[in-house]
């Protein structure tokens, strides 16, 4: 098992952020051109505790690459943590946690954690997932500034 925290502040408060965070269009945003599934594009509203998504994950948009389950196993609007119990044929184990923590009245901290156990493959799946979250923290900091 292999954890991969990654960090960033974003400029809008943390209510407003969590409220994205929520929206199955921001996750499809902050995904942009590096992944795109197209379960995700067919769900209905927002988020919510045991919903299942299930489909083909696409690669750079357009090489199908696993089909890949989502579930969301607990969200907590309390202390804004979503958790994801993701996984596909070739990653068994993908833990998606999501924190929003505000820092005053017009900022927050978004943590993306994953706990993932691909067997030999962990370490490069550790690495794809460094770059990934660092690529949707980018784009999480161009849409807050939009979204404050």
């Amino acid at each position: 098992m292999k954890s991969i925290i990654i960090r960033t502040t974003l400029a809008a408060p943390a209510h407003i952020i969590w409220a994205a965070v929520l929206r199955p269009e921001t996750y499809l945003h902050v995904v942009g051109r590096m992944l795109r599934y197209p379960a995700a594009e067919r769900h209905p509203g927002p988020w919510q505790v045991g919903d299942k998504t299930v489909g083909w994950m696409l690669l750079f948009r357009l090489i199908p690459f696993a089909r890949h389950t989502i579930v969301n196993e607990s969200i907590d609007h309390d202390s804004m943590t979503l958790v994801g119990d993701e996984h596909n044929r070739l990653v068994p184990t993908w833990r998606h946690y999501i924190t929003v923590d505000p820092e005053g009245t017009d900022r927050c901290h978004y943590e993306d954690r994953i706990d993932t156990d691909a067997g030999a493959l962990t370490p490069l799946v550790a690495a794809f997932a460094h770059v990934f979250y660092r690529y949707r923290q980018r784009r999480w900091r161009r849409l807050a500034r939009e979204l404050a």
